[in-house]
């Protein structure tokens, strides 16, 4: 479509010159107004400059600069709201007169032919559409009412409205007062990054060093994490913190964060208290009916189960690639989010240890017992204690309850009723200076179910430090060794058994 203008246009002016033919000529009656049938010799800036009723958005073209623009001989398409339409509008801001010239200018040619519904993207990257309705055209809310004009560089439509600049979710945040502690923290992960491959080297300074045509690429962690809020291609339903609930959330998830020197101190407990509270606060896609949902992922992958309860407080604002919700205190709690548990399959390799022992994964499918995963493995003893170690990583400086889920022998022989004993050795990090210690614990219950799963109580344990694992920060400090704590006496005597059957680790969150 952005060419049939050149491939019409040319074809009927020369069929003008030899005969009277009428069939390209209603084509061209379909393109562009009636009776228009010279070459266009004028540029969109002098069509507008010379249109009568387009006087207001001529002058908003020359306080922009964007006269310069559309007299250039790249090819645009302007939607030019009509002076009708315009009238009230404050042309004295400067930044409103930018904002409202560039939602109205496309790149390329756009004719209303085959239009139906078609999305432009403007040249502030905002997308509007452009439709075809019973009546005629529209553009965003606007009704058409001169189409297709044509000019040596694009093509000219005139509107009955215009279409109001609508923040991105990026600007928003940028804009809103009640942000800024937001604002402080997202803006201030932004850089703009040196790109050497499409910077153009345009010469050389008096010191002989390449002086180069600088191009710049915008990067920010935090939203490579979270989502591309300042992307117009980008659709998410965004809940905000305003100033109030970000101050009471952050008191809240700081002391989880507490790390040794060896790992960041309290320099990344402020860093990792700050992602912390905005990891969960986007969601893909126009949520428009939270409560009707079952549940619902943040784009770092959070389940929350009542998806309502998330929107329940908020005001909801539209914005020009989703929704935000401004809340004045975080509507998920510490275990809905960051506080919650960890599970180690003990069938995963990696951290895993294992003395005076082999090793076997094995398969619970079609056994009937709810095995984590469907697998775990057998601890094949080679000598007395037999022990596995397994690593938990990010682990965050508060309460867990520690289970170990024990597999019956039962599974693979009905008739093998024989339990095991576990005892255990914690080791986790007790100085600020990353030192670790070991904590030797035999529970009070620790024989396994002969023929049920056994999910044993290791012990109620208080982190007085975070070890949650990064790129920079590697160490996993804590560790739940398995021992067998089965003598020689006992398994000769047939009572117990030295094989151990381990599903997984689990630390529960403890909230108090």
């Amino acid at each position: 479509m952005k060419s049939t203008y050149l491939k019409c246009f040319l074809p009927c002016a020369l069929m003008a010159l030899v005969l009277t033919g009428t069939a390209c000529t209603e084509k061209w009656s379909e393109h562009y107004d009636p009776g228009s049938f010279n070459l266009p010799d004028k540029t969109l800036t002098a069509h507008i400059r010379e249109h009568p009723g387009l006087s207001t958005f001529s002058g908003m073209l020359k306080i922009s600069g964007y006269d310069q623009l559309l007299d250039a001989s790249q090819s645009f398409t302007v939607w030019a709201p009509s002076n009708a339409a315009l009238a009230g509008l404050d042309t004295t801001n400067a930044d409103l007169v930018l904002d409202i010239v560039r939602n109205h200018i496309a790149r390329s040619r756009y004719t209303t032919t085959g239009v139906d519904q078609q999305a432009i993207r403007m040249l502030n990257g905002k997308f509007i559409y452009f439709s075809r309705e019973a009546a005629g055209y529209t553009f965003g809310n606007s009704n058409v009412l001169e189409v297709n004009t044509p000019a040596v560089n694009g093509l000219l439509h005139v509107i009955d409205g215009y279409a109001p600049y609508q923040n991105n979710l990026w600007e928003f945040i940028g804009k809103e007062e009640t942000l800024d502690s937001l604002r402080t923290y997202l803006f201030g992960q932004s850089r703009n990054i040196f790109d050497p491959v499409n910077s153009v080297e345009i010469g050389v300074n008096e010191d002989g060093q390449a002086v180069y045509d600088t191009v710049f690429i915008f990067s920010n962690p935090v939203l490579d994490e979270i989502g591309a809020i300042d992307n117009e291609d980008s659709i998410y339903t965004a809940i905000f913190p305003d100033n109030t609930a970000w101050i009471e959330a952050y008191s809240r998830i700081e002391p989880y964060f507490n790390f040794p020197e060896d790992a960041g101190g309290r320099e990344r407990q402020r860093e990792e208290s700050q992602f912390t509270l905005v990891q969960d606060m986007l969601f893909e896609g126009v949520v428009s009916e939270p409560s009707s949902l079952d549940s619902l992922v943040s784009t770092t992958g959070t389940v929350f189960d009542n998806p309502g309860s998330l929107f329940s407080n908020t005001d909801q604002v539209p914005l020009s690639n989703g929704l935000a919700h401004v809340t004045s205190r975080m509507p998920y709690s510490d275990t809905d989010s960051w506080f919650r548990e960890i599970r180690i399959e003990a069938e995963d390799q990696e951290g895993r240890i294992n003395v005076n022992s082999n090793i076997f994964p094995r398969s619970s499918y079609g056994s009937g017992l709810d095995v984590s995963e469907n697998n775990y493995i057998l601890v094949d003893p080679t000598s007395a204690d037999p022990s596995v170690e397994f690593s938990i990583p990010n682990t965050l400086s508060a309460k867990y309850n520690i289970y170990c889920v024990f597999v019956p022998p039962s599974i693979v022989n009905p008739l093998d009723f024989i339990p095991t004993k576990a005892r255990f050795v914690l080791t986790y990090i007790r100085r600020t200076s990353g030192s670790t210690f070991v904590s030797r614990i035999t529970p009070e219950d620790n024989i396994t179910l002969p023929f049920g799963m056994m999910k044993m109580l290791v012990t109620q344990f208080d982190f007085e430090f975070a070890n949650v694992i990064s790129d920079e920060f590697e160490r996993i400090a804590v560790k739940l060794e398995v021992i067998n704590d089965v003598t020689a006496v006992e398994e000769q005597s047939g009572e117990f058994s030295r094989t151990m059957r381990i599903d997984c680790i689990i630390l529960e969150p403890v909230l108090e």
